[in-house]
Parts: C-alpha cells; sequence; structure tokens
C-alpha cells in the first residue's frame, strides 16, 4: 500500500524551473498522513541539503525540510498538495530524475524515485534590456543551458545590441553544453501497442505516475516479460520495476507466470478496471 501512495504523490510535468528555484508538487491521493521528515532528496544523483528544501502547503504555510520532525509533522489532508522548492541551480532541458525521501507516520523511512521533463516554457525568458550588464552577467552566470543563452543573445541583438553584453553571453554560450544522451534520462517507450496518445494520456490519469506509465507501457509493448527485462527498457532499477509490475499484480493490472515472466492488461481493459474501481468505491460510500 505505502509504495503505491508514494508512487501517486508526484504529479506528473509538475517539474519546472522558477526564480525561486527547481520546483515539483506532491499531491495526497489516497490517505491521510503525516511527514515526520525528509531524509533526502535528489536531482539526478544530486543531494539537495535539506537546508535547500521548502515544503510550500500555502503562501502563509512555508517550512524548511530539516524544521519538519515528529514533534512538528506536516499533516497532508486527502487531496491537497505540497509545492516543493529545491533552492538549487537550473534544471536543463530534457527528461530529469528525481528521488525524494520521506519519514511516514506509521510507515517509517520510505521513498520513491520518478522522473520528469523540463520543457522549453521553463527555461529563462525575460528581456536583457530590463539589466544592466552587470546585472544580465551576473544572471548569465548560472545559466548552463545553451537554449536560454541563446534566447537572451537574440533578444539582446534586437534591443540595445551592447557589445559587452553580447560578447559575455556568446563566451558562456561557448561553454554551456546541453545534455548528452547519457546524461538525459531516458524513459520513451513507444505507444504504437497502446493505441495512441489518446490512450496514453488516459493511462496518465488512471495510473498516477510517470514511474507506473513508464513500467505499464514498457511491459505492454514487450508483451510479456521479466523485471530485468523490462528494467532494460525505462530508467528505474529492476527492484523499482520489481515492485511496479507486484502492485499492478495486486491491482489485478497484471499476471505472472509460472517462468516469472509479467504481461499487464490492455490499456481498455485497464481503464475499464479503474472505472469500475472508482464506481464500486462511491456505491461504498452511499
Amino acid at each position: 500500500m505505502i509504495e503505491q501512495y508514494l508512487e501517486r504523490l508526484f504529479t506528473w510535468e509538475s517539474l519546472e524551473n522558477t526564480e525561486r528555484g527547481v520546483e515539483f508538487e506532491l499531491k495526497n491521493r489516497l490517505i491521510e498522513t503525516g511527514f515526520l521528515g525528509v531524509t533526502a532528496a535528489r536531482v539526478d544523483g544530486e543531494d539537495v541539503p535539506k537546508e535547500d528544501i521548502i515544503l510550500e502547503v500555502s503562501p502563509e504555510e512555508r517550512f524548511r525540510a530539516d524544521e519538519i520532525t515528529p514533534e512538528n509533522p506536516l499533516e497532508l489532508d486527502l487531496a491537497e498538495t505540497v509545492q516543493v522548492i529545491l533552492d538549487r541551480e537550473r534544471l536543463r532541458l530534457g527528461v530529469h530524475e528525481i528521488e525524494l525521501g520521506l519519514q511516514v507516520e506509521g510507515y517509517g523511512e520510505v521513498g520513491f524515485t520518478t522522473d520528469d521533463e523540463i520543457r522549453t516554457e521553463d527555461l529563462i525568458d525575460v528581456d536583457p534590456a530590463e539589466f544592466t550588464v552587470e546585472e544580465l552577467k551576473t544572471l548569465a552566470a548560472e545559466i548552463t543551458e545553451p537554449a536560454s543563452l541563446e534566447r537572451l543573445i537574440e533578444r539582446e541583438e534586437d534591443g540595445k545590441a551592447r557589445k559587452t553584453a553580447l560578447a559575455y553571453l556568446e563566451e558562456r554560450l561557448q561553454e554551456a553544453e546541453p545534455l548528452t544522451e547519457d546524461e538525459m534520462v531516458k524513459t520513451q517507450v513507444s505507444d504504437k501497442a497502446t493505441g495512441g496518445g489518446l490512450i496514453n494520456e488516459l493511462l496518465v490519469e488512471v495510473l498516477e505516475s510517470p514511474q507506473r506509465v513508464s513500467v505499464y507501457l514498457a511491459a505492454q509493448t514487450l508483451g510479456s516479460g521479466t523485471p530485468a527485462d523490462i528494467s532494460s527498457r525505462v530508467v528505474f532499477s529492476e527492484d523499482v520495476v520489481e515492485s511496479t509490475l507486484e502492485s499492478f499484480e495486486r491491482e489485478g493490472l497484471a499476471e505472472k507466470t509460472e517462468t516469472g515472466e509479467y504481461r499487464v492488461a490492455s490499456p481498455v481493459a485497464v481503464l475499464q478496471k479503474r472505472q469500475n474501481d472508482l464506481w464500486n468505491v462511491l456505491r461504498g460510500t452511499l
């Protein structure tokens, strides 16, 4: 149960660069609970210190990760959201791996690993004319994404066209390099077997986390496979894939053969089962 809960905490497509740092959303989709502490946070394998992590329930309720303790827990009601703000350098264009460890009331220290994408609209979007040359240099010194620097150069050329500003931006662009194939998290799986983009969008809604969707699509594409087979097609470890498949099996969305291979239900069957589950829950509350 707790594994499913943690997988569904992360809101897919919520990862973004902001003026506050790198942010993403957690949403309580299953049970009322309390966070007793943040045990770890990593982006692409790089640790983020607790003092650089803010959990924001609302503008009036903001907590540093090291302020959340068993004596001072962060209670999370059903359907409530928390914005996680990481005070770190902006992420480059592409897919990134997010790890978060939590101490959860009643379950101890647990965690999850997932992935999400920084899109073009998440890059720095400012008018360099609003900055002095020195202010622009300070801003550009923190930028590692070539697309952002190219955007600044183009706007400076179309605006004030200051030689010193352009020279520095060009210098930063030469130093910046886009993510390599090895650096970028790979989660793209062919959607031909699932019947197209519409069903994929529905799967995102019912499976509720990028990790579950990625594992499901990989298994669906293979037809059947062991956790090792499926792990080779996604970013997650074999243990994480096996745990996700076991979760699918408990939910009736997959079956395990005598040879240790897993076969997942068709996308239509998944959608139908979720609809029936929701109806049964509603009936039980009436």
